[in-house]
């Protein structure tokens, strides 16, 4: 050590700032790179793979300090020639590999204590001191090298310092930033390293002091000298370049390697969270690869199970044929799928569906099978439940209408039925709705399980009962008997058993009820192959007439009633037609007085069919008042009855007369009726007080209100009124006082038995009397007799119509007569 430099002449050198410069980039770059493989020595998992790595990065810091020390030295410029000893020049490499090896081996680490940290960053600066003063000691020269103690120690100091604080920064960023901004880590903790280097390395420069012996001549080093220290510099800093190209490339693959792994670990994963079971086979059938699903299938371990050749499992009922069916469909399609009856660990069945397809692999040419295997338990009992709701009523769980329907269809197509008749019963419950009404829906619901529960019993071999809707079951079976009568007889027995176990007492919930049926039986022979529909809807009119009769006494199928039917459904369509098309005319019965004067008439709608000939009103009026066909026709007789009162207005002799129209309950109901009435009036051009409008006492019950409202609206406008067949009805005589009518007509039926001498003599002469009491004309219908007309004289009736005096005729017919005969025209219409 040196106290005094100037005491013995010591000397100092001068540095290049250029080759400081260079030395420092030197220095920055190796420190980098041998910080950045931390990250990547850090992920390894193999130990022998991470100490290669460490000793790498360790070497390149090592080599990039020493040749930051070396281009530093050379920087040294001195007045005397230096050269360094080799060997001891090459050892003071050592140092600073030992020194870098034990900082990366430290923060390499996931969370380091502070005293490694420390350790490892004050061997890094011993590392640095030792490389640096032993790289002195090897220098060759015609002088003594003495040192600075103050700025020996400080050297030392500065380089410790900076070793520890180049440690402590790569970890605090790291412990901020994560791994994955590793390379700033590094950047800062380099600065720091690189820092160090060089300022020890400076420091101990100018702590040496040289003492040339007299020897001593020339200068140290030539400009041609310098091709060294770029070569060494180049080489450092390449190491340091293939250093981070090698760590870069290694990352790549680490990723790539990282990330195939984690693929097929997730592929693995999901495999094994699919609840279906999935095998891969090799082509030998052999399982290479299964997940936990079929592990739970088979009550193996994959590990078991790997290797194990399918045909040693059972898989499946008749596992061996179902193989070897598949691997000819494999063999020619290359894929194969179907429905199976899979066997779990217990043996016991289950419907599945197993695919199996081939797997071509793109860069190989081995083929693997891959099998899937679903458990369809569920979407089976889900699919028998959808069957079950669709075949069968949810109420009393009985088969419902489609399912009775296919049991029809499957005895009209048996090929060889063994009983020759067979029966369709329908049963409706009478007067259901009250029950409904009066106690309650649950109650209906209640009767209608209980009789489901009953009917059921009576179910046999070839029998089947439904519910069809609502109150309505139906039964469906055979008959033993091959005979027409005997199979009637049978059935009829059959039916009254039945009825009589169905409609026995009823306990609704604490409420007793008695069950009362209404049954309609068809009995067919299947071999005739009848439609359905067609069975149904026979039944049902043998259902329809009990209801009519409502005598609780099965009915059954008469072909009279089909007939009946199919005539009213004709005839409806003929009506619906004959008014469209102005078949309908009006034929008219004329009313005289007590001289048998024509004082009107009464028109009556006929039907000349241009097949049929004339139809009776009697015949096709009620079909119109049931399909509603009333209102179509009581609009044409409106207006073809105001029609004629219009042309009769222009004719001398007719202007007088009264024109009765009949009107139907229904036409009478709409709430426009007065305002139709009125407007077809005015089209007609008719003086409404020669218009009469007959009803009939049955309107009086639906609406008295509403009916006398429109009658008094009418009558305001001259529009008169008579009611039709008095004393048939329930007319209230409170309504009588009330009403706006005009007359009264008896009816024929009165009139009739007048001559008889029996009790029709006092009811016509009340009527007669309760009408001159309130005010009003009175008609005889149905006069046939001059006896009937003089008792009707004799009671004080003097407006007759009937045959006596005219039968029904066209209005042309009833024109002429009047015009041509005169006020004797009715003498002629009486022929």
């Amino acid at each position: 050590m040196l106290s005094d430099p100037s005491a013995l002449n010591a000397v100092q050198g001068e540095h290049d700032t250029f080759l400081v410069l260079v030395s420092w980039l030197v220095a920055l770059a190796a420190s980098y790179a041998g910080l950045d493989i931390i990250k990547l020595v850090r992920r390894g998992a193999n130990p022998a793979w991470r100490l290669g790595w460490l000793c790498a990065g360790a070497s390149a810091m090592g080599l990039g300090v020493w040749s930051m020390h070396f281009i530093g030295m050379h920087a040294y410029q001195l007045d005397f020639p230096v050269s360094h000893s080799p060997l001891l020049t090459l050892t003071s490499i050592v140092p600073a590999i030992l020194g870098s090896f034990g900082v990366m081996v430290t923060l390499s680490r996931e969370t380091p204590p502070n005293r490694p940290l420390v350790l490892a960053g004050l061997g890094l600066g011993v590392g640095i001191g030792a490389m640096h003063y032993t790289g002195m000691a090897a220098m060759r020269m015609p002088a003594e090298l003495h040192h600075s103690q103050v700025l020996f120690l400080l050297s030392l100091l500065v380089a410790v310092s900076l070793g520890i604080a180049c440690v402590y920064a790569y970890r605090l960023c790291q412990h901020e930033w994560g791994i994955k901004r590793a390379r700033t880590c590094a950047f800062i903790a380099a600065l720091c390293f690189s820092t160090a280097v060089c300022g020890m390395h400076y420091v101990a420069m100018h702590a040496a002091w040289f003492v040339p012996t007299p020897d001593a001549v020339s200068p140290s080093v030539s400009p041609a000298s310098h091709w060294i220290i770029y070569l060494i510099g180049g080489v450092a800093v390449l190491t340091a370049l293939l250093t981070l190209v090698a760590t870069r490339v290694q990352r790549r693959l680490q990723a790539s390697e990282r990330h195939e792994h984690m693929t097929q670990t997730r592929l693995l994963e999901v495999i094994s969270a699919l609840q279906d079971s999935v095998i891969l086979l090799d082509e030998q059938a052999r399982i290479r690869l299964c997940n936990a699903a079929f592990e739970r299938l088979v009550g193996l371990s994959s590990h078991q199970l790997e290797g194990m050749s399918v045909s040693q499992l059972d898989y499946a009922e008749d596992s061996h044929a179902l193989s070897q069916h598949i691997r000819q469909a494999l063999t020619k399609k290359g894929e194969w799928g179907g429905m199976i009856t899979a066997l779990d660990a217990n043996g016991e069945g289950f419907p599945a569906w197993l695919s199996v397809s081939r797997v071509t692999y793109a860069d190989s040419n081995d083929r693997d099978y891959v099998a899937l295997l679903s458990d369809r338990s569920k979407e089976q009992q889900a699919q028998e439940r959808i069957r079950h709701l669709a075949y069968h009523d949810i109420l009393t769980e009985l088969p419902n209408r489609r399912a009775l329907q296919e049991r029809l269809a499957e005895i009209g197509t048996s090929r060889t039925p063994t009983h020759p008749y067979a029966f369709l019963a329908l049963f409706d419950i009478d007067r259901f709705k009250v029950l409904n009404d009066s106690l309650g829906q649950d109650i209906g619901d209640e009767l209608l399980r209980q009789l489901g529960e009953r009917l059921q019993q009576w179910v046999e071999a070839e029998w089947q009962v439904a519910r069809l809707d609502g109150n309505e079951f139906a039964l469906v079976g055979t008959l033993a008997c091959r005979e027409a009568p005997n199979a009637e007889q049978e059935m009829m027995r059959l039916i009254d058993e039945i009825v009589a176990s169905l409609t026995a007492g009823y306990l609704l919930k604490g409420h007793p009820y008695p069950c009362k049926l209404n049954v309609g039986v068809l009995i067919f022979q299947p071999l005739d192959r009848e439609p359905t529909p067609q069975l149904f809807k026979r039944a049902g009119l043998a259902l329809l007439e009990a209801k009519r009769q409502r005598d609780g006494k099965p009915r059954l199928f008469q072909q009279a009633q089909e007939d009946e039917l199919e005539e009213r459904l004709s005839l409806e369509r003929e009506l619906r037609h004959a008014i469209d098309h102005n078949e309908l005319c009006l034929y008219l019965q004329p009313q005289v007085d007590a001289d048998r004067q024509v004082i009107g008439a009464e028109a009556l709608v006929r039907w000349q069919h241009p097949e049929r000939g004339m139809i009776s009103p009697g015949h096709f009026i009620p079909i119109a008042e049931e399909t509603g066909l009333i209102l179509p026709l009581g609009h044409w007789v409106l207006q073809e009855g105001c029609r004629l009162l219009g042309e009769w207005r222009h004719v001398p002799g007719l202007q007088g007369l009264q024109l009765s129209l009949n009107v139907s309950v229904r036409q009478f109901q709409q709430p426009d009726f007065a305002d139709q009435v009125l407007s077809v009036i005015q089209q007609h051009d008719v003086p409404s007080e020669r218009l009469t409008l007959e009803l009939t006492e049955s309107l009086l019950l639906s609406d008295p209100e509403g009916t006398i409202k429109k009658m008094q609206q009418l009558q305001h406008e001259g529009v008169s009124f008579a009611l039709d067949d008095f004393g048939t009805g329930y007319s209230s005589l409170a309504y009588l006082k009330v009403l706006p009518l005009d007359t009264l007509k008896i009816d024929i039926a009165f009139v009739r038995d007048l001559a008889l001498g029996m009790q029709a003599t006092p009811i016509a002469a009340t009527i007669i009397a309760l009408a001159q009491s309130l005010g009003l004309r009175v008609v005889a219908e149905g006069v046939e007799t001059d006896d009937q007309r003089l008792v009707l004289a004799q009671l004080g009736c003097h407006i007759y119509q009937g045959f006596l005096f005219g039968r029904p005729c066209t209005a042309a017919a009833l024109s002429s007569a009047i015009l041509e005969d005169g006020p004797a025209g009715h003498a002629n219409l009486a022929q």
